[in-house]
């Protein structure tokens, strides 16, 4: 089923949440070949076959349930595309760590964008929003996330690796390089996001911070000082490279 895609080579940046996927998607999505929605949560959309006689048809056609619900997702990428008059498209759920073997049957041919961040800057990012009481229960999401990330990291084909750190202290090395990566040339004026449309900023499709509804890249926040860093994340922050 893979060779007939309306869509034959999306971009998925595959992050854990709270790692500045949004403002990724924003540089990505004001440049004028790409087109980058909020978040589209594939793995949520699914299809269900109700009865025995429809079960029958569809396997005579060939086709699983799985099936169906691969050509939905690239069904809705290819409308998405089709709308906004663009050749690149860009999604960016963190939901994607967990479905990322499921992604590379629908699309062989997509290509992966491997977003990182301070394990501790996470953690804390994820304590502010309220999603967790402390560091040490927002450990536990992280961990989760990280796992299933390098996991992702390790075999998907086509990845280029950014951390957000890099992002946001050079934007315009950093966009380079992904510009280069998907074979779009390097625009200046993508760096300029906020003169864009990206939708709108609401706490389930993405980031909703006053931070990234400025329009502006700012510094990354840096990890909280003077804490005591659950041993979770310091295992990940060794393993990214980050001084736990």
């Amino acid at each position: 089923m893979s060779d007939d895609r309306l869509v034959p080579s999306p971009v998925f940046v595959l992050s854990t949440i709270r790692s500045g996927s949004t403002l990724l998607r924003c540089l990505l999505g004001s440049h004028p070949d790409v087109h980058a929605p909020h978040e589209l949560h594939l793995g949520g959309l699914t299809v269900a076959v109700d009865d025995e006689f429809t079960d029958l048809s569809v396997r005579t056609l060939g086709l699983s349930q799985q099936d169906l619900e691969h050509l939905l997702w690239d069904r809705l990428l290819h409308r998405q595309l089709t709308q906004a008059g663009k050749s690149v498209l860009v999604e960016k759920s963190p939901g994607n760590v967990f479905i990322w073997r499921r992604i590379v049957n629908c699309w062989p041919s997509a290509r992966y964008i491997i977003l990182r961040r301070h394990p501790v800057a996470i953690a804390d990012s994820i304590r502010r929003a309220g999603d967790a009481a402390d560091l040490a229960e927002a450990a536990i999401t992280v961990d989760k996330f990280a796992s299933a990330l390098d996991e992702a990291a390790a075999d998907v084909p086509t990845s280029i690796s950014v951390t957000y750190e890099q992002l946001t202290a050079d934007p315009e090395a950093t966009c380079k390089a992904l510009c280069e990566h998907l074979g779009i040339p390097w625009e200046p004026t993508m760096l300029d996001y906020g003169r864009h449309d990206h939708g709108p900023f609401v706490y389930g499709i993405g980031d909703w911070s006053p931070q990234i509804a400025s329009g502006q890249i700012q510094a990354a926040t840096p990890p909280p000082p003077n804490v005591e860093i659950p041993p979770l994340l310091r295992s990940w922050c060794e393993k990214w490279g980050y001084t736990a």
